[in-house]
């Protein structure tokens, strides 16, 4: 997991990731459980996705973090932060 620090770091890592990784390919998604205030999905290839726009932080379903707008702490996504997960 890369430390990132602009949104222009995000965004750049982001694209490659898409560009590189067979598990963003695809056209489905599909609705991942999450707790209130956040949102998650899936594509078939395995990545998952999980925004998190309560107040506090929240637990991260299994799996390796490839990406995060935020710092992740001992597999918690802090308030408005995104993770990419395969």
């Amino acid at each position: 997991l890369e430390t990132l620090h602009s949104t222009l770091s995000l965004y750049r890592l982001a694209i490659d990731l898409r560009a590189t990784r067979p598990e963003f390919a695809g056209q489905r998604i599909e609705w991942y459980g999450s707790p209130d205030g956040c949102l998650a999905f899936r594509r078939p290839g395995g990545l998952i996705c999980v925004l998190n726009a309560s107040d506090g932080p929240i637990q991260l379903p299994p799996g390796e973090v490839l990406l995060s707008s935020a710092p992740v702490a001992d597999d918690r996504l802090p308030p408005n932060a995104a993770a990419w997960l395969v």
